[in-house]
């Protein structure tokens, strides 16, 4: 059974090919949805952030509030590099192990790995072919805006953050352009999944 790493910037559109490729067969490894689970109360992350960052970045709950941790480390390089190496570890492991477990299960027409930081953390390694998805910076940033209901600052800081479009593709087997439609999409992503199916 194929991996794909999809990857991309924030707001590139990753959700949407994830999405279509669910719809295809695909089962989804989403790395977004792991990094909040390993920080869930009581998880060994969840210990280590808060010993780092301080009671502060919690909710009323005791969870960890997600926004103002990203607006601390977005700002903040040696925060950030703290918060990715205590964290992708546990991404790495909980990732292999549903990789592992789809592979078992073998009902799914391949395995997609959703993960911003693909390479960051090393998953690449685990993949038989790196999709990216491409979309202009300020496209990019009026969807982060809209989903995350942060400030346009704030959502250029995410970008500016992140690999640069010439890195990401030049790691990539295959570059998806999400700057159009989404019938363009799906025409980019019919092909790229005839010649994964080959």
């Amino acid at each position: 059974m194929k991996v794909i790493g999809l990857t991309g910037g924030t707001g590139s559109g990753k959700s949407v090919v994830s999405r279509f490729l669910k719809e295809m067969g695909a089962v989804i490894v989403d790395a977004d949805l792991v990094s909040r689970q390993i920080v869930e109360v009581g998880k060994p992350a969840y210990e280590e952030i808060v010993a780092y960052f301080g009671k502060d970045i919690l909710q009323e709950d005791g969870t960890v509030f997600r926004k103002k941790l990203g607006e601390i480390v977005f700002h903040d390089e040696e925060k950030l590099a703290f918060l990715n190496r205590c964290t992708h570890t546990y991404i790495v492991a909980e990732m292999k192990a549903q990789i592992e477990q789809a592979k078992a299960e073998g009902t799914a027409s391949c395995i997609v790995l959703d993960a911003p930081l693909l390479f960051e953390v090393g998953l690449e390694k685990f993949c038989d072919a790196v999709w990216v998805v491409y979309a202009d910076a300020e496209v990019r940033a009026q969807r982060v805006m809209e989903r995350d209901g942060v400030s346009h600052e704030l959502a250029m800081a995410r970008i500016a953050n992140q690999k640069s479009w010439e890195e990401y593709k030049a790691l990539s087997d295959v570059v998806l352009d999400n700057s159009g439609d989404l019938a363009h999409l799906q025409e980019q992503l019919a092909l790229a999944w005839k010649t994964l199916q080959e």
